[in-house]
């Protein structure tokens, strides 16, 4: 997926820059330092007052001599990346501007000034050099975060504040993380208050929410609820999940809201049962508060943490994590697709509006055994229980999907479980059992044994069953019907041993429908007519050709492409490059 093709590959995030420079340290750190956003202002005597008074934070500014001491560039740049948004980070050559450096009372050395102090006198020496340590040193003077009270700590859990949500780190000692002072500044335009809860003082508020291991971070929302983060305690990825999470509608659920709030409701709930040790739940809850984010409050997101509500995930059966379950009108539905935002979405709406159709004893045999002569019927006979009926759901969604305009193909479903009398009749004893029901009735149904369950080697398959607009093309006929025609072929060249031909198929006959009437599709099967294709120089499968008539491309176009859409767009831009030609010559 992140286009990695060689080891070891370096990428540079969020811009997925690829690293191809020297892999030495020193390289290393330059290449990172020079994608860094963070502002080092030069200052001087004619800048050196509007710049100080005008920007609206603390400042530190590094004094630097020839013979002095005095951070690096590179040490400025960090320090005012750790910094940024705290404190303006600023530097000045005493060797150029030693008049500037007198007045300050300072020729070597790194000041930190309060707001609106940038005067002689009133900096305060800093004792490193070493970027870690400087800005260690800077946050020990800015404020802490405010330490809330009982009341205040209720009124935050039970009033709803309109349009305010507070973060709050609970704590129970001091453990010194000037790091999170930086989290109201990441915050300011967010309109979410930072708050500290000491857990020695307010035990029963604590344990009221489930916090037992510290420190732990709540985002408390405006709308009620509250959300816990389960990250590394650094400001940035605090502040990252909390402007995530308050535009999100999903909130951390107790025994208190089980079953009457949550599984007995009208209205439909996605809950999430998971562990924070278990590396696939921490990778899933992040998309599950992005799904969240498209229903609003049409639809509830929760999650519950097994480890801390161990009894409650027992009384819900849940025994691997994630467990991920859609409450719709109290039925549940258990979730198995990847753990990617648009995947659970998609399955949301498959539940609310089915695209499988779920068949029944009562139609059955009126639907599929009683099928129109143009109609193809393919049934998925699963149990709910079944771990690979599980795996296979999401891919026979998909499925269903793709031939939503089809209206003469029918994807469908039964539960043997419920249906067991059924699935016994049709002689169904294993599941999931796929059968295809054809065009023809000679053949009653088809049963589907490949190895891969994946919806496009499923789709593949049944194209092999509907009726098809490209013709096999042979030796005999290639060149009479393809190269010595006045009208266009598209050909598809493949051989019968190729997964990826097979995939291919399906696209490829969505070609052949769409430009009827316009261009001939043909195929040639290179392990049977392999003269045609070796005389061609087709070497790799599947390729795809467009034989136009011309005289000076007689071997054809070479389309490289597999989808449908971008072949049907290169084909038609080629005709109308060509009928523009012959106008021109006209």
């Amino acid at each position: 997926m992140q286009e990695i093709r060689s080891y070891p590959t370096l990428m540079l995030y969020p811009i997925k820059n690829k690293y191809n420079g020297e892999r030495s340290t020193e390289a290393l750190i330059k290449y990172a330092l020079s994608n860094v956003q963070a502002n080092v202002f030069t200052l001087y005597p004619s800048n050196f007052k509007s710049e100080t008074t005008e920007r609206n934070l603390p400042w530190l500014i590094n004094y630097c001599s020839g013979d002095g001491d005095c951070m690096s560039s590179n040490t400025e740049l960090k320090v005012a990346t750790m910094l940024e948004s705290l404190v303006n980070v600023g530097t000045v050559n005493c060797d150029r501007h030693s008049s500037l450096c007198s007045k300050m009372g300072a020729n070597d050395g790194v000041y930190f000034y309060k707001l609106g102090e940038v005067e002689k006198g009133k900096g305060m020496v800093i004792s490193s050099l070493v970027a870690q340590e400087v800005a260690h040193e800077v946050l020990l003077q800015l404020p802490d975060v405010t330490l809330l009270n009982e009341e205040q700590l209720q009124d935050i859990r039970h009033e709803n504040q309109e349009n305010t949500a507070w973060i709050v780190h609970f704590f129970d000692k001091d453990e010194g993380n000037l790091e999170l002072r930086k989290i109201p500044s990441l915050l300011e335009d967010e309109n979410i208050h930072v708050g500290r809860v000491d857990c020695r003082i307010l035990q029963n508020e604590c344990h009221q929410l489930h916090i037992f291991k510290m420190p732990t971070f709540v985002l408390f929302k405006s709308s009620g609820g509250h959300e816990i983060y389960y990250g590394r305690a650094i400001a940035h990825d605090v502040a990252a999940f909390a402007k995530e999470s308050v535009k999100a509608s999903l909130e951390a659920l107790g025994p208190g809201d089980f079953p009457h709030r949550v599984v007995d409701s009208q209205d439909p709930w996605f809950v999430d049962f998971f562990a924070p040790w278990c590396p696939p739940c921490m990778r899933l809850l992040p998309e599950f508060r992005k799904a969240s984010k498209s229903y609003g409050k049409t639809i509830s997101f929760g999650s519950v943490d097994c480890t801390v509500h161990q009894g409650l995930c027992t009384q819900y059966n849940i025994r691997s994590y994630p467990t991920t379950i859609f409450y719709n009108r109290s039925t549940p539905h258990h979730y198995h697709g990847q753990h990617r935002a648009q995947d659970i979405i998609d399955f949301i709406e498959d539940t609310l509006h089915p695209s499988v159709e779920q068949l029944t004893p009562d139609n059955f045999h009126s639907k599929v055994k009683q099928r129109g002569q143009n109609e193809i019927w393919v049934v998925d006979f699963f149990a709910p229980w079944c771990g690979p009926c599980q795996q296979l759901a999401p891919e026979w969604r998909k499925l269903s999907k793709m031939f939503k305009s089809n209206k003469n193909v029918h994807i469908a479903d039964i539960d043997c479980k419920k249906y067991r009398s059924l699935c016994q009749q049709e002689g169904v004893h294993s599941y999931p059992t796929m059968r295809l029901y054809p065009l023809s009735r000679s053949s009653l149904f088809e049963s589907y044994n490949g190895w891969n369950r994946d919806v496009q080697s499923l789709h593949a398959w049944i194209y092999e069953f509907l009726p098809s607009k490209v013709v096999t093309l042979r030796s005999s006929s290639f060149h009479s019907k393809v190269i010595n025609s006045k009208q266009p072929w598209i050909v598809d060249f493949y051989a019968s041993w190729c997964g990826h031909c097979q995939i291919f198929k399906p696209q490829f006959e969505q070609v052949a429908a769409k430009l009827e009437g316009i261009v001939h599709a043909g195929k040639v099967d290179c392990e049977v007519e392999f003269h045609i294709c070796q005389q061609y120089g087709i070497s790799a499968y599947p390729s795809v050709r467009l034989f136009t008539g011309s005289k000076h491309y007689k071997n054809g176009y070479d389309i490289d492409s597999q989808d449908a859409e971008e072949i049907i767009d290169i084909v038609n831009s080629r005709l109308q490059k060509k009928k523009s030609k012959k106008h021109d010559e006209f």
